[in-house]
């Protein structure tokens, strides 16, 4: 395949057709993030007028262009109109799928539509197959991951098949498109599960292939994910600087003796990687001998941890086990629950099951009564900023764009930092990194909008971000260069603003205003890393990025 070739899976499952398309016009955005973002603006017109779930909505999937080019090009971007937020949803996944893309002739796909029956798509290098699935509604996660057969498979739970708007889809196990209710369009659209095999060869690693892997095994911030054990020691880091969300942000210190990173390695069975990754950092743990393998990092530990007010190791694997066997989002879950919690302790609510902070039981058995959606779990169901619109406690509801709030509680710029960022979440630029370095707000506001404009464009390369120290700007030109693609970084840079406008005018389509942004008064009331933050600084700092981006 060319370099500049690019090759779309048009899917309609309402017509029971499907198609593959030239779109090498697209190629100026490599793939990724770009690609599925210029194929996810073509649809405007449905983003803004219909309902996130309505059938004619797209989802769509698209390989990173630097895949089986150079090492950790492993993910695949989704992006589609989310069910949670009601604008842009955006979600990245690594697995075995890019390169399970590339062997079956792919860069993206998009799929519409909606089957009357459960339907699984079945994907090769030489058909697209639209099959019946009504064996495989209803399984768990973890029952439907063992019917299922190909290179890559992804597939939704139950949350995804009862339309909940933190549903997961699963991909290859143990990574997720998650955070943003993609698995709800799955269940939508009667798409229990996607598979995906092929046997083409991909591109041709390129000579500069080895340099840069020598680049990757020998950086020392890559190192904590390859030979030790992941983000779970950021537990332990947060906790010591105050950082740390603790009782649904009524504090920031906990006691973390039972939830450090040796307290989970005593489950540990293996560390596993992506597909083209030499870095290792899945961390799978198996919590006794009939219990299901599950992957966990710093995030689920700490909204299924300390978020809960619970310690123990044993106790958040235990939870994360449901979480995964329904296919919900683990953070979207603890906080929910978090909020779910204070809100009843505050008589705001009353629930057939009583919430205490530590209390698993109690909160397992929430879990099954929230997917189950009857009477008031009908409404929790529908996540935190919802529930907490119908039975208040909004203050205390720490959602940032209707997104739950991830788990560092640093400071202006992490608080921002998900709040502005295109699909609300931390990833999207490097806000708590910017807190540790103490940046003037002035500072901050400039950082995040560069910086995410330099994510668009490692996301549409499909590196994964832990390789962003590697991952330079001058690193992507002479990669692209070794390939015969003359990409200066003044270029690159040019096309990461291109993304990222393509992203604002999406969100905009769906009716997003910044001036519309909520910010809890909880995240003002309890103290950060950086000291207590003033909501007027914050209200400065919003106005300076919507009159800089």
């Amino acid at each position: 395949m060319a370099l500049d070739e690019l090759k779309v899976a048009y899917i309609d499952l309402s017509e029971e057709k499907a198609e593959i398309k030239d779109r090498s016009d697209l190629s100026r955005y490599f793939g990724g993030a770009g690609v599925a973002f210029k194929l996810l603006s073509e649809y405007k017109n449905t983003l803004r007028d219909r309902d996130a779930l309505w059938a004619e909505q797209p989802i769509i999937f698209s390989k990173g262009f630097f895949t089986g080019i150079y090492p950790c090009a492993t993910k695949v971007t989704a992006t589609f109109k989310s069910p949670l937020t009601g604008e842009l949803g955006e979600s990245h996944a690594g697995g075995n799928l890019a390169y399970a893309m590339a062997s079956a002739g792919l860069d993206a796909i998009v799929i519409k539509g909606a089957s009357e029956t459960p339907v699984h798509l079945q994907i090769d290098d030489t058909s697209i197959e639209i099959k019946e699935a009504e064996e495989l509604w209803g399984l768990s996660c973890f029952e439907v991951e063992n019917r299922l057969e190909g290179k890559s498979k992804l597939y939704i739970g139950e949350a995804g098949e009862k339309l909940i708007p933190f549903a997961c889809v699963i991909v290859d196990t143990y990574r997720h498109f998650g955070r943003l209710g993609l698995g709800a369009l799955f269940g939508s659209k009667r798409l229990k599960a996607i598979t995906i095999s092929g046997n083409n060869r991909m591109r041709v690693k390129s000579a500069y292939y080895r340099e840069i892997l020598k680049r990757i095994k020998e950086d020392g911030d890559i190192k904590k994910y390859s030979e030790g054990y992941g983000t779970s020691e950021n537990t332990v880091m947060m906790n010591e600087v105050s950082g740390l969300p603790v009782k649904n942000l009524q504090a920031n210190r906990f006691d973390v003796e039972g939830i450090t990173e040796d307290a989970f390695a005593k489950f540990l069975v293996e560390k596993k990687t992506c597909y083209g990754c030499p870095i290792r950092c899945i961390n799978v743990a198996k919590r006794e001998k009939n219990s299901p393998k599950i992957a966990y990092d710093y995030e689920p530990i700490y909204s299924l941890g300390p978020l809960l007010g619970i310690g123990e190791a044993e106790e958040v694997l235990r939870l994360l086990e449901k979480v995964e066997e329904y296919g919900l989002d683990a953070i979207a879950t603890g906080n929910l629950l978090a909020w779910a919690t204070e809100t009843y302790e505050r008589g705001l609510v009353e629930l057939p099951v009583p919430l205490k902070f530590g209390a698993t039981e109690n909160y397992l058995e929430t879990i099954d009564r929230v997917v189950k959606g009857e009477g008031i779990y009908k409404d929790l169901k529908e996540g935190t900023e919802e529930a907490a619109e119908i039975y208040g406690g909004k203050d205390f509801a720490l959602t940032l764009g209707r997104n739950a709030m991830a788990g560092y509680h640093t400071g202006y710029a992490l608080l921002l930092g998900q709040a502005v960022g295109q699909r609300h979440s931390h990833m999207d630029n490097n806000a708590w990194f910017l807190d540790f370095e103490k940046y003037s707000p002035e500072e901050t506001v400039d950082e995040l909008i560069s910086d995410e404009k330099k994510r668009c464009v490692m996301n549409s390369m499909g590196l994964c971000l832990f390789t962003i120290s590697v991952y330079g700007f001058e690193l992507i030109s002479e990669g692209l260069n070794a390939i015969g693609m003359d990409k200066s970084e003044e270029e690159l840079f040019e096309i990461g603003e291109e993304i990222f406008d393509l992203k604002k005018g999406i969100k905009h389509a769906c009716g997003f205003e910044y001036e519309n942004l909520r910010f809890p008064e909880r995240l003002f009331e309890t103290v950060s890393m950086n000291g207590f933050l003033d909501k007027k600084t914050v209200e400065k700092m919003l106005k300076r990025y919507v009159e800089r981006m």
